[in-house]
């Protein structure tokens, strides 16, 4: 049990997956394959001096809304501070404050855990090793997958019922990535399967089907986050007129709603009735009126989607759909979707330790929402995460 009286799972959290750390797992071969690699592979600098990757030429958002003005973005150690001595741009709710050592340092995440009140995290790479799904190499792309499974498992290994993770499954090369979830399932940290597809790779592609079908065997969810889809840049970011305004407010949002219209029209959850499919960051105030302008366009488009067992909004009720929710869209907007969906659908998640997380007031924020009862914060805050990741349901 939690620390408030609930037990609580983080359905959304994340690493800045350290290219130091990452290589440590690479063999020779692949630390040569890297070096010499004909997709550009940059290094940008994390807190603690520690680095992450960027691969090829995501680069975006550098116009000021309203000019021509180019501008960059700046960094935390640069930007002026708050009163309370946080940088402007950041959502956190301490101090404390999440520091550069949870990348590396299991314990430290924890101990931050504990502050919050929090039972399990899932863990998710921050952009940086998935950005090799655009790699022309598809063997350094699937060696660094491999390279992040093994980093998770030995941090994820002191505490096994606390911290899980997700194993990526490349969408170029099937065999080698059904071959690594064989082997990574075995273990004890990861619960979902994360699809990482290139540019021009529909989610609902059906050469996509010997991942759904490991995902069931092995009794993984299929979690789909903005920036695993359309790599080496999220969905949408082509056309939102190069501005980071833009991108952070609809991007991830286009991302989610994309996914659910194709996971829903195409079958996918009739072809794989024991399926589950978590959608985290990409918001939580849209999904019901989006679900039932789904129901309306698919009777006008039935041509174009398979033949559907339910309404599009019956899949996003459950029991094989779930979605996390932003913090700052708040607790009106919870209830909202609970009143029109249920109360089966919805996951607390963070975002962890990005900027925009509420560390560490989270958990204690959606306790003090007064209209909602206790019995759906007791399903939003474990119960629906646990249902989506059912591995992490012995912790």
């Amino acid at each position: 049990m939690g620390k408030h009286g609930f037990k609580v799972l983080d359905a959304d959290t994340h690493v800045y997956e350290p290219c130091e750390v990452l290589e440590k797992y690479l063999s020779t071969r692949w630390k040569e394959a890297l070096a010499g690699s004909t997709t550009p592979i940059a290094r940008t600098a994390l807190r603690g001096g520690m680095h992450t990757y960027i691969v090829g030429d995501p680069k975006s958002g550098q116009r000021r809304l309203g000019s021509r003005e180019k501008v960059t973005r700046p960094t935390a150690p640069s930007a002026d501070k708050r009163a309370s001595g946080t940088p402007w741009g950041v959502q956190w709710k301490g101090p404390p404050w999440p520091t550069e050592r949870v990348n590396v340092d299991s314990h430290a995440r924890v101990a931050d855990m504990d502050i919050e009140g929090v039972d399990v995290h899932v863990i998710i790479p921050t952009r940086g090793v998935n950005g090799f799904a655009s790699a022309d190499d598809v063997g350094l792309e699937l060696a660094m997958y491999e390279a992040y499974h093994r980093y998770m498992a030995d941090y994820c290994g002191p505490h096994p019922t606390r911290l899980k993770s997700i194993i990526l499954a490349s969408g170029r090369d099937i065999d080698g990535t059904v071959k690594e979830i064989e082997r990574c399932a075995k273990e004890a940290w990861p619960v979902a399967l994360f699809p990482i597809t290139p540019v021009g790779m529909p989610i609902d592609d059906p050469g996509l089907d010997p991942l759904w079908a490991r995902a069931v065997e092995y009794d993984l969810a299929v979690l789909v986050h903005p920036f695993n889809l359309s790599n080496p840049r999220s969905p949408g970011l082509a056309d939102l007129w190069d501005n980071v305004f833009l991108e952070r407010a609809a991007g991830g949002v286009w991302a989610g709603m994309r996914a659910v219209a194709a996971i829903t029209g195409s079958g996918m959850l009739d072809r794989f009735p024991a399926m589950r499919v978590g959608v985290v960051e990409t918001g939580h105030g849209w999904l019901a009126s989006w679900a039932f302008h789904l129901d309306e366009v698919a009777e006008m488009t039935e041509y174009a989607i398979a033949h559907l067992s339910r309404k599009p909004s019956d899949y996003v009720r459950g029991p094989q759909f779930f979605q996390s929710i932003e913090m700052h869209e708040g607790e009106g907007t919870v209830r909202s979707i609970i009143e029109l969906l249920g109360p089966d659908t919805l996951m607390f998640g963070t975002d962890y330790p990005h900027t925009e997380c509420w560390f560490p007031k989270s958990v204690e924020t959606i306790l003090g929402w007064s209209t909602i009862s206790d019995e759906a914060k007791r399903k939003l805050l474990w119960d629906n995460g646990a249902s989506l990741y059912r591995r992490c349901q012995g912790a």
